[in-house]
């Protein structure tokens, strides 16, 4: 079975390919450090069967990955893939948007390399697969489903889906033709509310609270 691994961290793609050869989970595995170097390297000719993929990468992340993996196999005319998301995102509502919106396994990335294999198996018999870690974490939080509410003015929430999406604060500033400084502003506030110092950190808040999610 043809395999793409796609994961910003080098490092990390070649190991998972590494492993998975040696146990002959795969035939044949390519590696990619961005979706969008997979849409544009991968062979027509010899797609992929199982995708293994990041959910927070540069450029597109989240329910907005999922979703251009979908549209690039209906234009190749390939119905038959399996999507694995390996991520560090690990809450309970993100776990289960990725499955709503195509995700056939979702696993963290403190998983083994055993479970990743077993994942696979899961999969390739038509199955959906979460992992163990994960199914805990989902478990405990139907039992306490307990949600702090933020509040965000129209026009955070409009700075903070740009910056989601892979947008500089210069770029959002254009697109809602607005100053760099009032966007700047706007940043800081998110950042203030949210309670966190880097951008990485804020788009993983805003997926975890349901702030980044399709069509926003």
């Amino acid at each position: 079975m043809v395999t793409a691994i796609i994961d910003d961290h080098k490092m990390i793609a070649e190991a998972i390919k590494s492993c998975l050869l040696s146990q002959n989970v795969a035939s044949e595995i390519f590696t990619f450090n961005s979706a969008q170097l997979f849409f544009d390297g991968i062979d027509p000719e010899n797609l992929p069967g199982i995708i293994i993929t990041d959910l927070l990468m540069p450029g597109t992340n989240g329910v907005e990955l999922l979703k251009a993996y979908q549209e690039f196999f209906k234009s190749k005319n390939k119905k038959e893939y399996k999507l694995i998301v390996l991520s560090t995102i690990s809450d309970p509502q993100t776990v289960k948007m990725a499955m709503r919106y195509g995700a056939d396994a979702y696993l963290s990335k403190e998983s083994t390399i055993e479970e990743l294999i077993e994942a696979i198996h899961e999969c390739m018999r038509g199955n959906k697969y979460i992992g163990t870690k994960l199914r805990t974490n989902i478990i405990n939080n139907f039992i306490s489903d307990e949600q702090i509410v933020y509040h965000l003015s129209p026009r955070e929430k409009d700075v903070l889906q740009l910056i989601c999406s892979g947008n500089t604060i210069k770029e959002a500033a254009y697109k809602m033709n607005l100053s760099v400084h009032t966007v700047k502003s706007y940043y800081k506030n998110i950042m203030k509310k949210f309670n966190v110092n880097r951008t990485s950190d804020l788009i993983i808040f805003a997926v975890k609270n349901g702030f980044y999610q399709i069509n926003s």
